[in-house]
């Protein structure tokens, strides 16, 4: 019994089916038997010398309606679909086309084609010879490697076959069906083309069928559009039972081939808005509400990753059992005015003295918006960069955060921990001293609260709408002096994380 063996050795197969457009992405998955026969036939008159004249033997013709009098068994390799979109010229313009097809790979199993008919020997042996020289089957770039092989001993859907439909029983289980387009038997398309009127008119003759199945199956589809055939003459649909997982399935996603990041202590996030002007940006004295709310969308944002991320302790400071962390080693939200000083707020640069990971860059590289209260409501969010101390102090507009000098004077208010006393290691002076311990500063020689400016600094917001309020509403403009040149960021005090407490150098 003949059996083809078809491989993609492209790895794709691209055929459209017969009731489908081509920009509806479908693919005919097995191929009809109706495209096999028109293939065989197609390959006779391209690649055998006794068909060049445009007369096939009687041979062909026997062996083409024997193959049309049964229906062919299929067992398919595994496939994923797929497809590109690219414009094609027309006339006056370009019409978006889809080219789907199934991806079948290289290295599966081939595609098993099997007709249960008895071929003569001669028979055979031309099966034999046009299979070897089918190029293609479908679309001209589903190039193929056939072979003629030896007839399998089952042909059950239990071991991956797809069968033609028995009206008589029921859909096996796990197995879906699909319609192909077939030949009807020799005989039985002659029959019907005699029972047909005989053509009156010119339009008649040229609409009438051709004169046998062996012609019929050489029609093209334009001759077809052209005369107003809906199926092409002497075909019909049979109903396929084909097991669920020899369907074309959905390409997985692909993974992620990208090399890690490498950990670093700093990246940069830029705001925009889509105002000419930078009025409606936020304010410096909105500095705190501004990280708040930057710190809820990275915790939106975490709180789709696993629970254990190194995300979830860089970013938000929270352990494997959600809770905090100790030291200050997690990020540090310090919103900045970099490009004008206007106190307007353009920059957000996140810290994190231990370092962040790729999980943590990566949920900062998705942000795309922020907000805020009394200005334009929403704000763009831009990464700008990420690297380490070295790198950023390469930026001109970072340098007073991140530079080295021995003075340092607030940015943004010094809010106490604790509520400040005349004497003791709360005073404000005391506070600033343990402060600066806690993040392995070393000692300061001066401290000097600077009162002018401190008042100038009142309209600093300095509570959080969530979490821990400071014990006294009240901050300072602080000055500090090291007896040695040491390197920012310093950021201390109540919400130090979020902006409050960051000092810049004075040279």
């Amino acid at each position: 019994m003949p059996t083809l063996s078809i491989r993609f050795i492209g790895g794709h197969y691209h055929a459209t089916p017969w009731d489908k457009a081509q920009n509806e992405g479908a693919v005919e998955w097995p191929p009809s038997p109706w495209r096999l026969l028109r293939a065989l036939i197609a390959t006779g008159y391209a690649k055998l010398p006794e068909w060049q004249e445009g007369t096939p033997p009687p041979l062909a013709r026997s062996l083409i309606a024997r193959l049309a009098a049964v229906l062919p068994s299929y067992r398919l390799p595994p496939a994923t679909g797929a497809h590109t979109r690219h414009y094609m010229p027309t006339k006056n313009s370009t019409t978006l086309v889809l080219d789907a097809r199934a991806v079948v790979g290289t290295e599966h199993e081939p595609l098993l084609v099997h007709w249960p008919v008895e071929l003569p020997p001669e028979e055979q042996e031309l099966f034999d010879s046009l299979v070897e020289r089918i190029s293609y089957i479908g679309r001209a770039e589903s190039w193929t490697e056939c072979e003629s092989v030896s007839s399998p001993t089952s042909l059950s859907i239990a071991e991956g076959w797809t069968v033609p439909h028995d009206d008589g029983t029921p859909l096996p289980p796990h197995c879906d069906q699909l319609p192909l387009i077939a030949p009807v038997a020799s005989d039985a398309y002659s029959a019907w083309v005699l029972s047909l009127p005989k053509p009156r008119t010119k339009k008649d003759k040229n609409a009438a069928p051709a004169a046998s199945l062996f012609e019929a199956l050489q029609v093209e589809t334009s001759w077809l559009q052209k005369n107003g055939w809906s199926a092409p003459p002497g075909s019909h649909l049979v109903v396929y039972d084909r097991p669920a997982a020899s369907a074309i399935s959905i390409a997985p996603t692909p993974k992620l081939n990208r090399p890690s990041r490498v950990r670093v202590p700093f990246v940069l996030l830029a705001l925009s808005s889509t105002a000419r002007s930078r009025t409606p940006m936020p304010l410096r004295i909105r500095t705190l509400p501004q990280a708040e709310l930057l710190h809820r969308a990275i915790a939106s944002k975490v709180g789709k990753l696993e629970p254990h991320s190194e995300a979830v302790s860089e970013l938000l400071g929270l352990d494997g059992e959600q809770k905090p962390t100790k030291g200050h080693r997690h990020a540090h939200i310090l919103p900045l005015t970099l490009l004008a000083e206007d106190k307007h707020l353009d920059h957000l640069l996140i810290w994190a003295p231990g370092g962040l990971s790729d999980a943590s860059q990566q949920v900062l590289r998705s942000l795309r918006k922020t907000y805020m209260k009394g200005g334009v409501g929403e704000v763009e969010l831009r990464f700008a960069g990420s690297g380490s101390l070295t790198e950023f102090q390469k930026i001109p507009a970072l340098n007073l955060v991140l530079g080295e000098a021995k003075v340092w004077q607030t940015y943004t208010p010094f809010v106490p921990v604790r509520h400040p006393k005349k004497k003791g290691r709360n005073t404000i002076e005391g506070q600033i001293r343990e402060e600066l311990a806690n993040r392995d500063f070393p000692l300061p020689i001066s401290i000097e609260i600077l009162r002018e400016k401190s008042i100038a600094m009142r309209h600093f917001v300095k509570t959080r709408r969530e979490g821990m309020q400071p014990p006294v509403n009240v901050g300072y403009a602080v000055r500090i002096t090291f007896c040695a040149s040491i390197v920012g960021p310093v950021a201390i005090g109540y919400s130090s994380h979020f902006g409050m407490g960051l000092f810049v150098h004075e040279g």
